[in-house]
């Protein structure tokens, strides 16, 4: 009886070790999305962005369309995707603008009431200047840890960017006023995409195609949404600028100081106490999400050859684990994973 209760306290601590790992990386992981928001929303960026992604801007100056193009204050994971979720605002949730040009706002990812809903990671209107009647559009820019999804996440991007639009109802147009409808980018950046999709950048928009007779209807009515699938890679192979900036400003590897270096003399993006802040943060959480995978690999390695050394060998866990000459620090928390498995079965 007594050896089954320490086989079942030695169970629950290994489970709990478990579940303390768990939360440990999905904190990290939680942290890291929050910076890369935080750098996305420097208002310079989403204008490199503008720049170098939208048609209606290519014409434009960076520092104009930081001035003048992006209106109001964008917002970072407040509005909420799905009709029946409340926007975070309601819950006091708002986006500000900080002196050093940052676009700042409440993270309601963060909050467990809100546990389940989704919310743009950032989304703002940007106007067209010098046109007789100026176009707005309403940009959606999400950032992407990775390309393994258990969906196709250009049908995601495309629900994104079509609940914009239905959106619209009643805030940019009432009753039958299709024509005030504004076009929507959505913009999407992926980090750590396989090799084929690193340094990419891909398009999906709406196109007219005459089938039969050659009725044109005017662009403006139908080119409503473009989806922009940006994919990561390595910055020296990159060859397009904002695949560049993209790259160096988003890595977790590129420290602090050389990120400063390369924005500020390439892109004439002064790193800013706040931005340097959040990119030393995003390294260190890159490295320690790494080292913890690799910890997470080798320990499931040493358990399978440790259980297959008991099988064959018929030896006890403290025999197999020396026969392997597993480190000594490294003991403890294998030995509590072999109950745990032995347990199970």
């Amino acid at each position: 009886m007594m050896l089954v209760e320490k086989v079942r306290k030695e169970v629950c601590m290994a489970i709990q070790s478990v579940v303390a790992q768990t939360i440990d990386t999905t904190g990290k992981e939680a942290q890291y999305d929050t910076c890369v928001k935080r750098l996305l929303s420097e208002k310079i960026i989403l204008a490199w962005i503008l720049k170098e992604c939208v048609d209606e801007f290519k014409s434009y100056s960076v520092k104009q369309i930081m001035k003048d193009c992006i209106v109001g204050e964008p917002n970072i994971s407040v509005a909420a995707v799905d009709q029946d979720d409340p926007d975070g605002a309601e819950d006091g949730g708002y986006a500000d603008e900080t002196v050093d040009g940052k676009i700042a706002g409440i993270n309601t990812e963060d909050n467990s009431v809100r546990e389940g809903r989704v919310y743009y990671d950032i989304r703002f209107v940007a106007v067209v200047p010098g046109t007789k009647e100026p176009v707005q559009l309403i940009i959606n820019v999400e950032a992407q840890k990775s390309d393994k999804t258990s969906y196709p996440l250009i049908k995601r991007a495309i629900y994104y960017g079509s609940r914009i639009i239905s959106a619209q109802k009643n805030t940019v147009f009432v009753n039958s006023y299709y024509e005030k409808i504004r076009k929507v980018y959505s913009i999407w950046i992926q980090m750590n995409v396989g090799k084929e999709k690193a340094n990419t950048i891909t398009r999906y928009r709406i196109a007219e195609e005459q089938i039969v007779g050659h009725v044109k209807e005017r662009e403006a009515n139908y080119d409503l949404l473009t989806v922009l699938m940006i994919g990561l890679g390595s910055a020296e192979t990159a060859d397009r600028p904002i695949l560049q900036l993209l790259d160096v400003l988003l890595s977790a590897e590129t420290k602090p100081d050389a990120k400063k270096a390369i924005l500020e003399k390439d892109f004439d993006i002064p790193m800013t106490s706040a931005m340097s802040e959040e990119a030393n943060i995003m390294c260190n959480l890159g490295e320690g999400i790494r080292e913890q995978a690799v910890q997470e690999t080798q320990q499931k390695t040493w358990l399978q050859a440790v259980l297959n050394l008991m099988k064959s060998l018929n030896l006890s866990a403290e025999e197999a684990i020396n026969a392997l000459a597993i480190p000594d620090e490294e003991r403890q928390s294998l030995l509590e994973r072999i109950d745990e498995e032995l347990a199970v079965k």
